[in-house]
C-alpha cells in the first residue's frame, strides 16, 4: 500500500494536538490515551462466496493514540491507528489500513450549541461494511471520508430546533467497485409534551440526500414525524416513521433520463439501561449508498445488542443484524439488487485491569444475493484479542 496520503494526515493531526495541549496548561480537562490492540481471527469464508471458499487466519495488530479536552464550552478529541493485517492463505491480501477521527462542539450559550465530526481511512477487509449496511465489497481497497455538523437551538425549555449536514466520500482506486459522493441535510424540530405525557417528546424532521455517483444522480427528500419517550429510569423509546420522494437521473450514451419514486421510511429504537444488563434494538428503512455499485439502494436494517455483567470484570455480549438492500434497475441504480444478510455474535469481555482488556467471539453470518443466485453463502468467524491502553494527565 501507498503511503503517501499520510504526511496530509499527520499534519492535521499535529495542528488540533497542538490545539487541544494547552487546555491541560489552563487547568481544563485533558488526557492522552496511546493504545496498541491485537487480534487473531479464524474467518472460514473470506469472501462470502458459494463455491471455492477461501478459509484463512488474519493477524492484525494496531496501535493508537487519542488526545480529547474539555472545557466549561468546549469538548474535543482527536484519535487515529494503523493496523497491519497478516493473512495465513494468501500473502498477497496483507495490507495497512488507517482510520483518523476527530470531533468537537461548542456551547456559545446556554441555549446555542454547535458540534462537528471528521472521518478519514483506508480499509480492505472485505466484509468492512457487513457491520452496518450488510454489505459485502470483497478484498479491494476503498478511502472513504465522512464529515457531519449540527447546531442546535432552545427557543424555550421545551422546544429544540436543529440543522444538519453530513458528507460521505468513498473511492476505489481500483475497479470494478465505484464510488460517490453523497451529501444529507437535515431540519428538526422537537417539544416536550409534558403537559399531556411525562418524558415524552413529539418530533418533526425534514431530510434532504443528494448522492453523486458515475453517470448517476439521486435526490431524496423525506419528511417524518415521531415521538419519543422515557418509559421511566431504565427504559426509553423512539419512533419515526413518514414518506420519501425520490428522483434518479441517469445519463446513458448522452442522454439523460429521469425516473421518480416514492415510499414510506422511518426509523424505530429501544434502549434499555441497567445496573448489570444493556440493551439496545433499532429498526430503519431509507435510502442510503449502495457501497458496492454504482447507486442508491432501499436498506433495511433491523440490529440488537446486548451486554451483560456475569462478574465484576467480566461480561456476555450478544449482537444480532438483519438487512435487506434492493433496487430495480433505472429505480435509484443502474443495475437490480435484491441482497439479504444477517450476524449473530455472542462474546465475552474481561477488564483485565484499567488498562488490559480481553474478548473473545464467535460470529455467525450469511448472506445471499438473490440476482446473482446461488443460495446462501455462509461464513463463520472465531476470533480472540487484546487491548492495551494507558491514559495519561488525568
Amino acid at each position: 500500500m501507498s503511503l503517501d496520503r499520510f504526511p496530509m494526515i499527520a499534519g492535521r493531526a499535529a495542528i488540533a494536538l497542538a490545539i487541544l495541549l494547552p487546555l491541560s496548561a489552563y487547568g481544563y480537562e485533558f488526557r492522552l490515551v496511546p493504545s496498541l490492540a491485537a487480534r487473531e481471527e479464524y474467518n472460514s469464508n473470506l469472501f462470502f462466496t458459494n463455491q471455492d471458499q477461501l478459509d484463512t487466519w488474519r493477524t492484525t495488530v494496531t496501535p493508537g493514540l487519542e488526545a480529547a479536552g474539555k472545557t466549561e464550552r468546549l469538548d474535543a478529541a482527536l484519535s487515529g491507528n494503523v493496523s497491519q493485517l497478516w493473512y495465513s492463505a494468501d500473502s498477497g491480501l496483507d495490507d495497512w489500513n488507517f482510520d483518523a477521527k476527530g470531533r468537537i462542539a461548542y456551547r456559545f450559550t446556554p441555549v446555542f450549541r454547535v458540534s462537528g465530526t471528521g472521518q478519514y481511512g483506508k480499509s480492505s477487509i472485505p466484509d468492512r461494511f457487513f457491520e452496518t449496511t450488510g454489505v459485502v465489497v470483497g478484498a479491494i481497497a476503498s478511502y472513504r471520508q465522512y464529515y457531519t455538523a449540527l447546531a442546535e437551538y432552545s427557543p424555550s425549555e421545551k422546544a429544540l430546533a436543529s440543522l444538519s449536514y453530513a458528507f460521505e466520500r468513498l473511492d476505489y482506486p481500483d475497479r470494478p467497485l465505484q464510488g460517490g459522493d453523497t451529501h444529507a441535510a437535515g431540519l428538526g424540530f422537537s417539544y416536550n409534551l409534558s403537559r399531556f405525557a411525562r418524558e415524552t417528546k413529539a418530533r418533526l424532521d425534514l431530510g434532504f440526500g443528494r448522492g453523486l455517483y458515475e453517470g448517476l444522480t439521486v435526490n431524496n427528500y423525506k419528511l417524518t414525524v415521531g415521538v419519543s419517550r422515557s418509559v421511566h429510569e431504565l427504559w426509553s423509546a423512539q419512533v419515526n416513521v413518514g414518506g420519501r420522494y425520490t428522483t434518479s437521473q441517469f445519463d446513458i450514451l448522452g442522454v439523460r433520463q429521469e425516473t421518480n419514486d416514492t415510499g414510506w421510511v422511518g426509523d424505530a429504537s429501544l434502549v434499555y439501561t441497567g445496573e448489570f444488563t444493556n440493551a439496545s434494538f433499532t429498526f430503519s428503512s431509507n435510502i442510503a449508498p449502495a457501497y458496492s455499485s454504482s447507486g442508491a439502494v432501499l436498506r433495511t436494517a433491523a440490529v440488537l445488542n446486548l451486554s451483560r455483567r456475569l462478574l465484576h470484570e467480566l461480561s456476555g455480549t450478544f449482537a444480532a443484524g438483519y438487512y435487506w438492500n434492493r433496487a430495480d434497475a433505472g429505480q435509484f441504480s443502474y443495475r437490480n439488487v435484491d441482497d439479504q444478510s444477517a450476524r449473530l455474535r455472542p462474546g465475552l469481555q474481561w477488564k483485565a485491569t484499567k488498562d488490559i482488556v480481553l474478548d473473545a467471539a464467535y460470529q455467525y453470518s450469511w448472506y445471499d444475493n438473490k440476482v446473482a443466485g446461488g443460495g446462501k453463502a455462509v461464513q463463520n468467524v472465531f476470533y480472540a484479542g487484546v487491548n492495551l491502553s494507558h491514559p495519561f494527565f488525568e
